[in-house]
């Protein structure tokens, strides 16, 4: 699987190359990011929402919530949810925050998710557009609420949807929520995803918090008898020396001066697990994801669901991968 996964990235970069859209993105990638939207989608719906809407490199910050449950505060979500939307607090452009359901999923649960958002302090007076959405059809409705829209931003959202790839529940990618990188393509569709600042998962709490939560989704989506099954962690930085580092991984590095308390204190925590993979003290951005990639590997095993199933899973159930942020290529960094 992880040399196939290789060999897809490679062609779709080279394939990008070839299109002037892509070329002038990759060549602001270099610089920085702008997205206009914060995406908040389901991990088995991640990768669908950005075929969905046609979002290209760029487009949109993204944050992840845990399927049939509703969004937590930020008090309860810091990882999925309150880090990713303080980081995306300071880019110019909002034209709102998006946020994905299935048809099943209750009118309840969507209005928490929505007052979860306005809880946010970084977040006042963004729209908030929230979709029901059937992905095997593309068909999608505007959910109704009352607390800020931009009609525009629905309007212009419609206009670009179209059905997007099947997704390969087989496969789990666990990477940055940086715009200027997406979940790389399987060979059978795209992959279920969580997104979060650095790709970090930190680990199972025994609270009533995001991590109750994630370990609710393995517990449901991981199977004993199912040998296809793999989670792969993807960091991403500056691998190919023609592009950027990954923000999360350049705040860690120095998280004591960022003056947002949520930023500020998640960066601390992902500052805290890498140092313990890290023989020296490093400025190094691309040296700290390495070292948050081996920690939320690790953190992963501490959670029951994963825990209770690892031994009958395969050594490599659990692998990891390294992105270059420009040309969205991977590598093993073995021959690096």
């Amino acid at each position: 699987m992880i040399s196939r996964l290789v060999e897809l990235a490679e062609r779709l970069s080279v394939a990008r190359k070839q299109d002037p859209d892509y070329l002038a993105r990759m060549e602001i990638a270099t610089l920085r990011q702008a997205p206009r939207f914060l995406l908040i989608s389901p991990i088995n719906r991640s990768s669908q929402d950005l075929l969905l809407f046609g979002m290209k490199m760029g487009d949109a910050f993204h944050c992840t919530r845990v399927p049939e449950m509703s969004l937590l505060s930020p008090r309860k979500s810091p990882f999925l949810f309150a880090a990713p939307a303080a980081y995306a607090k300071d880019f110019p452009d909002k034209n709102g925050v998006i946020l994905t359901f299935e048809p099943d999923e209750s009118d309840g649960l969507i209005r928490q998710s929505i007052i979860s958002i306005r809880e946010h302090p970084d977040l006042n007076g963004v729209p908030i557009i929230a979709f029901r959405i059937n992905y095997d059809t593309g068909s999608i409705r505007i959910f109704v609420h009352g607390k800020g829209r931009s009609y525009e931003a629905e309007n212009r959202l419609l206009s670009r949807v179209k059905r997007p790839e099947y997704v390969d529940s087989n496969v789990l990618v666990i990477i940055c929520s940086d715009s200027r990188v997406r979940p790389p393509p399987t060979p059978h569709g795209v992959p279920m995803a969580i997104q979060t600042l650095g790709g970090y998962i930190p680990k199972y709490t025994g609270t009533d918090d995001e991590t109750q939560q994630l370990n609710s989704f393995f517990k449901d989506w991981l199977d004993a008898n199912n040998t296809s099954q793999q989670i792969i962690i993807i960091a991403h930085g500056n691998f190919e020396g023609e592009g950027s580092s990954c923000g999360a991984g350049e705040a860690s590095l120095h998280p004591a001066i960022l003056k947002n308390d949520l930023l500020r204190s998640t960066m601390i925590e992902l500052q805290d697990a890498a140092t313990s993979y890290e023989d020296q003290a490093t400025e190094n951005p691309e040296t700290r994801v390495i070292s948050l990639s081996s920690a939320t590997r690790d953190n992963l095993s501490t959670y029951p669901a994963i825990r209770a199933l690892k031994d009958s899973k395969a050594p490599d159930f659990i692998s990891i991968l390294f992105m270059d942020t420009v040309s969205n290529t991977l590598s093993t960094l073995e021959n690096e």
